[in-house]
């Protein structure tokens, strides 16, 4: 693997300007483990890529450009029915098959070690490249059924199915004589400036007019949201929304700054042109995934690009530190995202400069590169461990631990 010339300096260059209490936090979460100093680091990790020619002559693929365990989840389609299916297109692009399965096998690798399960790493990669090339093979793009799904996965769309709007709402809010409002003592919003607040408030009513149902959208609170881990500290809100009108008919709305994708400078494929960053994530998303999330749309906030969705009762990312999944619960999940992965390509096949189908079953067909990918990721993680011994000795991790803490921050 090629090693890099000043991680530290990288990091702190790739952060700057960002708020200095969710920075420290974005510290923390990734001085605490090596996964999480991945999930951090992207930039790195895209920066590291070998570019050798087997790697660049894998079929050129839409990419997901982020994609590990945790960035698989639930939410609610546009049909109002539940999904689990791969999320998160922030660093979304067109590029070589084999950027998205590195990235993806070298976050397995580090996972196996820190949930104790070192001894089934290379069995783990090898399930999920069996699967994924079986459904690559398969020629068809599928999806999860809810009613049939088993396992963690199973259990997971299950239980989020049962969450209803009452239920988020008493997490996320509470009712106080001016109304209901966002709580601020869960970590999970902050308060922001007015000028800030404002500027959200204002965009929303512009937003609204152009709605079916106006008043549905009607402000009633605005706060910092903390979500993730890579993108803590750039602006992200939660915006509380009348929604129905009916006591527990409110409504939440993320909006997320979209700065552009760490990934997409480094590809050699002419790349699709968009009107905004937004408008990539959104289009991306919309190509990959088997049905689209709900409100999910490109914006304009202050002049800066942001998706906006819905926040739901239903969304939930795969949470590894809370599952704490043994080994045969963690193969079965891998193998279900192997194929959620290929089944994703397989949607957005023959789109703008991707692949058709043919070449991608003909690309699953030869075992050899994906032996050397799996060759390639066990060492690059191995790296990536001693690039986060480093970070979590180095300068800004320390000070990041001195800084004040959020409120119930684990």
């Amino acid at each position: 693997m090629p090693s890099r010339t000043n991680p530290l300096r990288e990091i702190e260059a790739f952060n700057r300007g960002r708020l200095p209490n969710l920075l420290a936090l974005k510290y923390r979460k990734m001085a605490a483990t090596p996964f999480g100093y991945f999930r951090g680091t992207n930039h790195l990790f895209h920066a590291a890529w070998p570019g050798q020619a087997w790697l660049e002559r894998m079929p050129a693929v839409w990419l997901n450009g982020d994609l590990h365990l945790e960035n698989f989840g639930t939410y609610r389609g546009d049909n109002r029915l539940v999904y689990f299916d791969v999320g998160d297109f922030d660093d979304g692009c067109l590029g070589p098959a084999g950027r998205d399965l590195a990235r993806f096998l070298v976050g397995l690798s580090l996972v196996a070690r820190e949930l104790g399960l070192g001894r089934s790493e290379g069995a783990l990669a090898r399930i999920f490249l069996a699967a994924y090339r079986g459904a690559l093979c398969g020629g068809k793009a599928r999806w999860i059924e809810r009613r049939t799904a088993t396992g963690l996965i199973g259990m997971l769309l299950k239980d989020l199915e049962r969450r209803t709007q009452a239920d988020l709402l008493l997490k996320r809010t509470q009712v106080k004589k001016r109304g209901r409002r966002l709580r601020e003592d869960t970590g999970k919003a902050l308060k922001l400036p007015k000028a800030e607040r404002d500027r959200v408030i204002a965009f929303l009513e512009r937003f609204a007019r152009h709605r079916a149902d106006p008043d549905f959208f009607t402000v009633l609170d605005v706060a910092q949201r903390v979500a993730g881990i890579g993108a803590l500290g750039l602006p992200r809100y939660v915006v509380l929304i009348r929604g129905s009108g009916r006591p527990d008919g409110a409504a939440l709305v993320d909006l997320k700054c979209q700065t552009g994708s760490t990934l997409l400078p480094r590809m050699r494929q002419r790349q699709m042109r968009f009107a905004s960053e937004a408008e990539r994530v959104v289009e991306i998303e919309n190509r990959m995934q088997a049905v689209g999330p709900a409100f999910l749309t490109a914006v304009k906030v202050g002049g800066r690009s942001f998706t906006l969705r819905e926040l739901q009762p239903s969304a939930d990312k795969l949470d590894l530190e809370a599952v704490q999944p043994d080994a045969a619960a963690l193969e079965a999940v891998v193998w279900s995202m192997g194929e959620l992965t290929a089944w994703a390509q397989l949607r957005s096949a023959g789109r703008d400069g991707s692949a058709n189908i043919d070449d991608l079953i003909a690309f699953a067909k030869n075992a050899d590169p994906f032996q050397r990918l799996a060759a390639l990721s066990r060492d690059w993680a191995r790296q990536i461990e001693r690039e986060w011994r480093d970070f979590r000795a180095s300068p800004l991790a320390r000070q990041a631990a001195k800084a004040g803490t959020l409120p119930q921050e684990a």
